[in-house]
Formats: structure tokens, sequence, C-alpha cells
């Protein structure tokens, strides 16, 4: 197989993140944009050793699931990849993605017993939080969202996935910053007055949080800010709250470490369920919070609490879980890595009078040694950590804590497959419910819970 060469291909399975697979010559061929069941034209584009990827040329066969992307930008932009797919098989898709991840990992998936992920009734218009790159292209000033798997700019007027009110927010705060002569970051010189904007709303408040990501020092004190300010306000009474980031770094990372705010209050609010939540800019709190509840609910039945337990919340952000847990345990110990977000925690403890819980800032691995050596031992853990799943040593952990039940909310299928092979040396997986939070993306949310072997009954009793 030979780049540039043409090939009609029968796609056989799709891919972790949606790209169709197909054989040729005994060599595994990745299709983007292709669905289990057609058959396709293929240019190929680039090959490696062990597979090569393919661009279609024409659609031999169609899948009956395909549909037309309502986006017009759907197959430059980056950040949708499923919406040529119906929704419903999607859901399937994804399913069958987090089954193929615990087959991999020879992990008995009789637990795994649910006929479909759990799906949106809506899925569009539903990211409460967006962040749009701004740079200087020939002298212009633009801002959009990067092209897959590059930092090109493609200019949307409307993004099907994000909260309406948020794309027209980011529009207004764009045409403003243009307005006082502010110009976009350029990556090659480095040079440019703003990276990004990024916008924050509460689903059931309203609330909107504006951060204006600057690259220079000393616009943190230009006056024109002021100006931006007076414009935006007086237009939208529901901004609550405008920050400037300062990111000075040659970095891919959005947010630098220092901010200042600019106007209104110090963080926004939300809910999830009857609890509400405060969020500052850096706070993790779930994109999708109509499904955030849906995430949390499904954790909690799934966890038959009885109101006696003590439970670990690891991972814990600005303590969505583990408030929404509350109610159902005797007490609570959060950790989390982001000194705001345990801010926040325990800012929303107060805010939902919760009195029985207890977070603290610093590594998961770390702070854990610390509840050990304060005789906390926990009935219950939960985790919610990062793509990169539980380390080695969290695992260790957590093993030896021999909690009686793990919670386990991945954003990650494969790396939550490996973490559950680790423990199921002492645990059996009860359960394992994929959610999807992201619908039209790659992604899917996974709730599992574990319980300790020797906790089993005996079958006869």
């Amino acid at each position: 197989m030979k780049k540039n060469e043409v090939y009609d291909l029968e796609i056989i399975d799709n891919g972790s993140s949606f790209e169709g697979i197909a054989k040729q010559d005994s060599m595994v061929v990745f299709v983007p944009g292709a669905i289990i069941g057609e058959k396709v034209t293929v240019k190929i584009i680039k090959v490696n050793k062990d597979y090569a990827i393919g661009k279609i040329e024409k659609i031999i066969v169609k899948s009956p699931y395909r549909q037309n992307p309502i986006c017009e930008v759907y197959n430059r932009c980056g950040g949708c990849s499923a919406q040529h797919i119906c929704y419903n098989t999607q859901l399937l898709l994804k399913y069958k993605l987090v089954e193929n991840v615990l087959k991999k990992q020879k992990i008995d998936i009789d637990s795994f017993k649910k006929p479909s992920t759990i799906g949106m009734g809506m899925p569009y218009y539903y990211r409460n939080k967006a962040q749009y790159p701004v740079r200087s292209l020939n002298g212009e000033t633009i801002m959009g969202f990067y092209a897959k798997r590059s930092h090109e700019i493609v200019q949307n007027d409307c993004c099907f996935i994000q909260n309406r009110v948020i794309d027209i927010m980011a529009k207004a705060v764009f045409e403003v910053i243009q307005k006082y002569n502010l110009i976009g970051y350029d990556e090659n010189t480095l040079d440019g007055d703003i990276r990004h904007i990024l916008i924050r709303r509460g689903l059931h408040t309203g609330e909107v949080m504006i951060v204006i990501i600057v690259n220079k020092n000393e616009l943190l004190k230009d006056n024109r800010f002021l100006l931006i300010v007076n414009e935006l306000v007086k237009n939208n009474k529901n901004i609550k709250s405008i920050y400037l980031n300062l990111n000075d770094k040659n970095t891919n990372e959005i947010l630098g470490q220092k901010e200042i705010k600019i106007y209104g209050e110090d963080y926004i609010c939300d809910y999830i369920g009857e609890y509400k939540y405060c969020i500052s800019p850096k706070s993790f709190f779930q994109v999708n919070t109509i499904q955030a509840e849906i995430l949390y609910e499904t954790l909690k039945e799934s966890l038959k609490l009885n109101g006696n337990e003590v439970l670990f919340d690891l991972y814990s952000g600005v303590g969505s879980i583990g408030i929404y847990l509350s109610d159902k345990v005797k007490n609570i110990y959060g950790i989390e890595i982001e000194n705001q977000a345990v801010k926040m925690a325990n800012i929303n403890l107060k805010l939902n009078n919760v009195k029985n819980a207890e977070y603290i800032a610093g590594d998961v691995e770390e702070k854990i040694v610390e509840f050990k050596s304060r005789n906390i031992i926990p009935d219950v853990i939960v985790v919610d950590p990062p793509r990169k799943g539980l380390d080695k040593k969290s695992i260790e952990y957590i093993l030896n804590f021999n909690a009686k039940k793990i919670g386990y909310v991945s954003c990650n299928p494969a790396t939550l497959a490996r973490d559950l092979k680790v423990l199921s040396q002492k645990y059996d997986i009860e359960s394992i419910v994929p959610v999807d939070l992201f619908p039209n993306t790659e992604h899917v949310e996974v709730v599992s819970v574990l319980g300790r072997k020797d906790e089993k009954k005996p079958k006869n009793q």
C-alpha cells in the first residue's frame, strides 16, 4: 500500500474517534467520516508500518444511519466528530466503544447490562463553557475554533454544541475588543494582545462569566478594558463577572496563573439537581449541566448508600459530586489539586448548608496519606480523575484503604478499563453505565461501581 493509491473499501467497524476502520492487503486503514457498513472509495493519504489513513473520495454504499451535518464548517472544525451519524447510532457506537476497551482488558462485562448509552433528548446547544482562540492572520484579527489536528482557526457564525447565549456573547466580546484596537495573538511571533475569550454560563441561573486571556502583563492595567466592560454590561444584565487572565508563556494551555477581576462577582452560580454551585474561572464543572445530573444520579443510585458511610471524594473539583451525594452519607472528605476549586468547594458547602463534608487542596496521592494518618477510613471512595486516569500510587492507596465500595466516574473509557483491571483484584464490578455528556463528539462519560469481593453474601442467604 502506498500514499495516493485509491481503493474501494468496506468499513467493518468504527474506532475510538468514530473513524471508520477497513482492511486492505492485511493493513488496517482508518477512514475519518466513514460509518460501519459503508462501502467507500478511499485515497490513501498516510502510510505507517502497521496502518494507513485514507480520505473518502466517494461513498459507494451509504449507511442508513448517515445524516447531513447541520454545521456548515463541520468538515473543517475540530469540535465535533459525529454530526454525520444519527444520534441513536452515536449512542450505540459509544456503548460499543466502552464494551471493546473492557474486552481488551479481559474484564467480565456481565455488569455491563445497559442496552445503550444514556443520551440527551436534545443533543445540541448543551455546553455551558467555551473558549475561543483569537488570532492575528495577515493583519486581521479573527476568532473561531481550531481546525482538526491543527491550530488553524475556523471562523463560525453558530456552534451547534455551544449554548447559544455563549456563542452570541463571545461575538459581542470579540467585536468590542476590535473596536478598541486590541489585536489577536500571533503564534509565530508570540506577539499580540488577546489569546482567548472564555465564556461560562449557568444553564439554570442564566449568569454569565467572561474571561479575556491577554498576552502581556501591562494589559492587566489597560484602561481600554474598563471601556469594554461598560459596553458589555450595559447590553446584558446577566453578565455577573468579567476577568482578565494573563498567559504570556509559549504554551498550548489556555489560562495562565495570574488573573484579576475587573467587574462584578467572584464567581457565577448554577444548579445540578437541587444543589447550587459557585464556579470560578478555573473551576472544573461538567460542561453539560443537564447530563451531569443524570451522571450523578446514576452514581448515587448505583452506590446504594445507606446514610452511615464515610465517603472519600477524590479529584473533587468544586465538590459537585460529593455535595450531590451528601444527603446519603455520614461524612465526606474531598481532595482536589486546584486551590481555587477547593475554595469554591468550601463555598458550595456553605451555600447548600452541607455540614458533613471537608475539602482540602493537594495531590491525591499525597493527601490521601494525610487522611490515613488522621485515622479517617472510608467506607466508600468516589473518584473522578482526569483523562489519564488513576496513577499507580493512588490505586495502591485505594486498595489499601479497603473501602467497601468504589464509584469511578471516567471521561476516558480506555484508562477506566485499565484501572478497573487492577482494582478487580480486590473488587467485583457491579455496574458500568455510559452517559453521553458530549453529544455529536466521540467522547463519553462512564459511571462504574465496584464492590469489595469479601462483602458479597453467599447466594443461599
